[in-house]
């Protein structure tokens, strides 16, 4: 090794310079050739010594040892030789009085090595790609990461010729915690609380398995599950284009709400289209004094082509749902069709008396090419009730959008659903972020049977958004909205009916945070 054949070359050469001035000098000078002899052979002794010190502190870097005090004695050239071949030396035994064997040599390296293993196994791994810190084991069968949601609303309403519809103010629309991740390879978890509303409501709370197979990946929760329904409304609410989905997701849906609690299986194919599946059995918020109903869900999507600036999506759902007996006396159906803050701005039906079963479906038609995004979904509900009075309704939504800074519009081929974009320029790091124009039409029509009294509404949405990084968004909507009501609002105990044909004008903002 260079750092001890150069330390050992400074040692030989400090004990030949004393011998050299302090020895012989002194010899010349005091003695005579018989005891200057004695002298040189006594020095030259004890630099041998020195040099087999040296040889020895060299063996044991190398992890051998010299197999006799004889070594010492060895030429500097065998040394060296000795010092190259690394490999052959390693293979020596130690000899003598606390030597250690080959084969006890070769457990403590397998000891040790064993001990680095479970400390790597052991250590935790941190990543911050998605925003939030994602833990995991060093082997990646354990991590955990944390989820957060926060969207802060205000919303102000003129125009109506009801008082009562012209309102502002403000609210936690969404103020979500929560976490997700793997148990074990292939179990996954995710539980979800919202504190927006007065009480804590539980969102996401399941337990998955999944498994690769050829042509994609199967996946099985169990618990509740964030359903899978219209295109609107399988895209996550961080990511909707504007404050509210349209009236097909809001509108044509079952009792049951936004979430399947019950199994929920999805497959997803590789490249462009998935499956699902779902089965539930009542909801988070029953009373647990009756029986529940029973929703069976699905939905499929397919892109028929995909490149790096384009795509077009095509997609399909629907579900059925029996009403349990003594769970459902009568159904009444309305839907905001303002803003969430404004409860007064709603199209509402006339009261169901009975319902026996209900079926819905949809179709959904989207695509972007480069900065240009657009979509369409069409969906009905039909309600049978057990005195064969019979009704339905349908909604419509069609939606385009632009964004200004170039960046595509987020789509996720795996789930067939809008997604976040890119944010080539964040602001944080000195850009403009990204800057999206979008503008929707909406249309929900409960006046589909004359026995029915139901009201119609239509509304033509514009918004814009500002992404000023992958976690930060401002929106901004103003919505022209339009709803004409036959009958007042089920159970309401006020006068406040809103019947009649009215219309005005709905500003809403806000400020998003995700992680």
């Amino acid at each position: 090794m260079k750092t001890s054949n150069a330390w050992r070359a400074r040692v030989m050469t400090a004990v030949v310079a004393s011998a050299a001035v302090y020895g012989p000098t002194a010899a010349i000078a005091q003695t005579s050739n018989d005891e200057l002899a004695d002298l040189v052979r006594r020095q030259a002794a004890q630099i041998e010594r020195l040099e087999g010190r040296i040889q020895a502190l060299e063996s044991d870097e190398q992890g051998t040892a010299p197999s006799n005090a004889g070594m010492a004695s060895q030429s500097d050239s065998a040394a060296q030789d000795s010092s190259r071949n690394v490999v052959d030396s390693r293979q020596q035994p130690k000899s003598g009085p606390g030597a250690t064997s080959p084969q006890a040599s070769t457990g403590s390296m397998a000891s040790m090595q064993e001990q680095i293993d479970t400390l790597k196994q052991n250590s935790v791994q941190v990543d911050w790609k998605t925003g939030s810190p994602k833990f995991s084991s060093r082997d990646g069968d354990f991590t955990f990461q944390p989820l957060g949601r926060l969207q802060y609303d205000y919303s102000t309403t003129d125009g109506s010729r009801y008082a009562d519809r012209e309102i502002d103010g403000s609210e936690f629309r969404r103020l979500r915690i929560g976490f997700q991740g793997q148990l074990m390879e292939p179990i996954l978890y995710k539980v979800e609380f919202d504190f927006a509303e007065e009480n804590v409501g539980v969102r996401d709370a399941y337990i998955a398995t999944k498994k690769d197979f050829a042509l994609g990946q199967g996946v099985v929760y169990v618990g509740n599950k964030f359903a899978d329904r219209s295109l609107d409304g399988a895209t996550s609410s961080k990511y909707i284009w504007f404050l509210e989905r349209n009236p097909v997701a809001n509108a044509i849906i079952p009792e049951s709400g936004y979430y399947n609690l019950g199994v929920t299986s999805a497959f997803y194919g590789k490249d462009n289209w998935h499956v699902s599946a779902g089965v539930s059995k009542g909801d988070l918020g029953n009373s647990n004094t009756e029986s529940d109903n029973t929703t069976l869900i699905s939905r499929a999507h397919f892109n028929p082509f995909v490149t790096d600036n384009a795509m077009m999506h095509v997609g399909a759902w629907g579900f059925y749902e029996d009403f349990a007996r003594g769970n459902q006396d009568d159904l009444t159906d309305s839907e905001r069709f303002a803003s969430h803050f404004n409860d007064n701005v709603r199209v509402y039906s006339d009261t169901i008396d009975e319902p026996e079963t209900s079926t819905g479906y949809g179709v959904e038609l989207a695509g972007l090419a480069g900065p240009v995004a657009a979509g369409a979904e069409y969906g009905r509900r039909t309600i049978d009730t057990r005195a064969g009075d019979d009704t339905d309704y349908d909604a419509y939504s069609a939606q385009i959008g632009y964004s200004l800074t170039g960046e595509q519009f987020g789509y996720s081929t795996k789930n067939g659903a809008w997604s976040a974009p890119t944010i080539d320029n964040p602001v944080t790091d000195g850009g403009w972020g990204a800057w999206q124009v979008m503008a929707r039409y909406d249309a929900l029509d409960y006046e589909n049977n004359g026995q029915f009294a139901g009201g119609t509404g239509h509304g033509t949405t514009l918004g814009v958004s500002w992404y000023l990084n992958n976690y930060t968004r401002f929106m901004l909507n103003w919505i022209n909205w339009n709803t004409n009501n036959r009958v007042p609002i089920a159970g309401d105990p006020t006068d406040r009916d809103f019947t009649g044909s009215d219309d005005g004008n709905t500003i809403s903002a806000r400020a998003q945070v995700i992680f």
